[in-house]
């Protein structure tokens, strides 16, 4: 069989294919939305936002029973960047499949001396008649800096905290 090569990018909705006859396996190559950045204030700059997860997984069995079935992408978005100055909002959060979205940021403080979080980046999951396959995280947003502060980095990490 011929090998059929798809790339998908985020779009902000599900994206869809058909498994193709004569599929055996299916070698995919995930990469999460990064974390959007914290909000500056007076201490400094907020801290970056982390990039999101690489994945790879190859030789994914296809059985006869999924060929003409559906393959969905979903494709995290970036999180956005938090604002700056008292009250700020925090970045919105990198869009993905419902319950894969990344978090939003924390809003900053009331005192003019305060940045927001950024938002976190979403999941980036490829599923075959609705059971995921593939997943790769999204980053985590940066914090925001403070009067005498810089924001810390996101992070990406596999271990649950």
């Amino acid at each position: 069989m011929a090998t059929v090569t798809s790339t998908f990018t985020y779009t902000g909705t599900l994206q869809q294919a058909t498994i193709p006859p004569g599929t055996q396996t299916i070698d995919v190559y995930l990469w999460g939305g990064a974390g959007g950045g914290g909000g500056a204030d007076s201490g400094g700059p907020g801290g970056t936002g982390a990039a999101g997860h690489h994945v790879v997984a190859t030789s994914i069995s296809v059985s006869s029973s999924q060929i003409n079935t559906t393959l969905e992408v979903a494709v995290g978005g970036g999180g956005a960047g938090g604002g700056s100055g008292g009250g700020a909002p925090g970045g919105t959060n990198g869009k993905s499949k419902t319950g894969f979205s990344g978090g939003r940021g924390g809003n900053a403080g009331p005192r003019p001396y305060s940045g927001a979080g950024g938002g976190g980046g979403g999941a980036t999951l490829v599923s075959i008649d609705g059971t995921v396959v593939a997943l790769a995280g999204g980053g985590g947003g940066g914090g925001g800096a403070g009067q005498f502060s810089n924001g810390s980095a996101g992070i990406n990490t596999n271990s649950a905290t």
